[in-house]
């Protein structure tokens, strides 16, 4: 698979997670349709044009190019929107006012994989000056709606399952596809999940580990990224 056309010299192993990635949005997933699904995608893009609206401000009513008729219900637009442009600005209040608006507690977590994975994969193109890639066609079907057995609130304000591992895994884990499909993509561009804590001193991809961690450290602060 290739996402890209450039004559950068893109290692194949992350061309070919993006490209992943665009088709996994099209799929039918858990809690969402693959036109749910690719509409969130979209509205990730559209919230990065509108990226100085404040976060206070709800974008089904200042942006006129919503409208009522959209794939999906206003309180997931408004997550995307947040999610995508004031990430820093979310508290457990906020959440529970999604969840009171009728997003249900694990479509929010697919959501929330979702939004995160269009913002990287799209984030990297612009960053490089390339094209985005675009949307494919959606595949039919219906979300499974499948609960791994031990799901539920612990840490977390979402419903998690018991695995192991650092909370930024766990919190993804009441959705198993989209945890799967997360570290596909992040794998390519940091490290396998295995090598997080077991290994601090080699080399990857020209860089330090050390190097790294200050880049992602740095990104972090930068995104106002609170974990």
């Amino acid at each position: 698979m290739v996402a890209y056309t450039t004559e950068l010299p893109l290692r194949s192993e992350l061309d070919a997670a993006h490209a992943e990635a665009m088709a996994h949005f099209s799929n039918p997933g858990t809690w969402w349709t693959g036109s749910e699904r690719l509409a969130m995608v979209d509205e990730v893009r559209r919230a990065r044009t509108f990226k100085q609206l404040p976060p206070w401000q709800v974008p089904v009513k200042q942006v006129s190019s919503i409208d009522g008729a959209h794939t999906l219900p206003a309180a997931a637009v408004d997550a995307v929107w947040r999610l995508t442009n004031h990430p820093g600005t979310l508290t457990s209040d906020w959440y529970q006012s999604i969840a009171e608006r009728g997003l249900q507690p694990l479509a929010y977590v697919e959501l929330v994989s979702l939004v995160s994975q269009a913002n990287c994969v799209d984030r990297f193109a612009d960053a490089l000056c390339l094209e985005r890639m675009p949307l494919p066609e959606p595949i039919a079907g219906e979300p499974s709606r499948e609960v791994p057995e031990g799901v539920e609130v612990r840490l977390h304000w979402v419903p998690t399952d018991d695995v192991g591992g650092p909370n930024v895994w766990r919190a993804l884990s009441g959705v198993p596809a989209e945890l799967a499909a997360r570290s596909r993509l992040s794998t390519p561009h940091y490290l396998e999940g295995k090598a997080v804590f077991g290994d601090v001193v080699s080399d990857r991809f020209s860089l330090q580990r050390v190097q790294i961690e200050l880049i992602a450290g740095r990104t972090s602060k930068l995104n106002e990224c609170f974990y």
